[in-house]
C-alpha cells in the first residue's frame, strides 16, 4: 500500500469496513490460519481478504497505525510514493504468533509477536492509537513481568 498522496501525522488514512469475526486461537495451527487479519481483541479479528488492508505490510518503524480498531491512520508525516507499513505487532494479542521479521529497519525487532512482548518504547509510540482492550492487556503483562522480576530477585 502507498500513499497516493501527502498524509500529515494524525490524519486518516483509510477505514476497514468488514465485519469482526470471533475465533480462538488455541494452537499454531489456528494462529497460521489468520495469519493476514487484523485483531480486534484477544478473540475477535477483522478478515482483510479482498481489502486494501491485505497489502499492507509490517514494519518495526511503522509510519502508520490502526487507531481504534478499524481506522488507519498516520503516525508521521508520509509523502507521495512512500509505503505505508504498520506494526503488526500492535494489532494482535495471538500468543502464538511469530514470524520472522524481514522489515530491515534499525530497529527491527526480529520477530513479530503479540503486542505484550512489543518494548515501552513501541508501545508508547503508538499511543493513542491502540485499542483500549489492547492496552489493558499490555499493561497488565507488563505490570505481572515487573512483579515477577521482583520476587525472583
Amino acid at each position: 500500500m502507498f500513499a497516493d498522496e501527502d498524509i500529515k501525522r494524525g490524519e486518516r488514512i483509510q477505514y476497514l469496513r468488514v465485519p469482526k469475526v470471533k475465533r480462538v486461537v488455541r494452537s499454531k495451527k489456528d494462529s497460521k490460519a489468520i495469519e493476514h487479519w487484523i485483531g480486534a481483541g484477544k478473540y475477535s479479528w477483522f478478515d482483510t481478504r479482498g481489502t486494501p488492508f491485505r497489502y499492507i505490510n509490517h514494519s518495526c518503524d511503522a509510519n502508520a497505525a490502526i487507531a481504534g480498531t478499524k481506522t488507519l491512520v498516520a503516525l508521521r508525516d508520509i509523502k507521495k510514493g512512500q509505503e505505508i507499513h504498520i506494526d503488526y505487532s500492535m494489532t494482535d494479542a495471538d500468543p502464538f504468533m511469530s514470524i520472522a521479521c524481514k522489515c530491515g529497519t534499525e530497529n527491527c525487532r526480529k520477530y513479530i509477536r503479540a503486542i505484550y512482548t512489543v518494548p515501552p518504547s513501541v508501545f508508547s509510540k503508538h499511543m493513542p492509537y491502540v485499542p483500549k482492550n489492547f492496552q489493558r492487556l499490555y499493561l497488565r503483562n507488563y505490570i505481572q513481568s515487573k512483579v515477577h522480576r521482583y520476587q525472583k530477585g
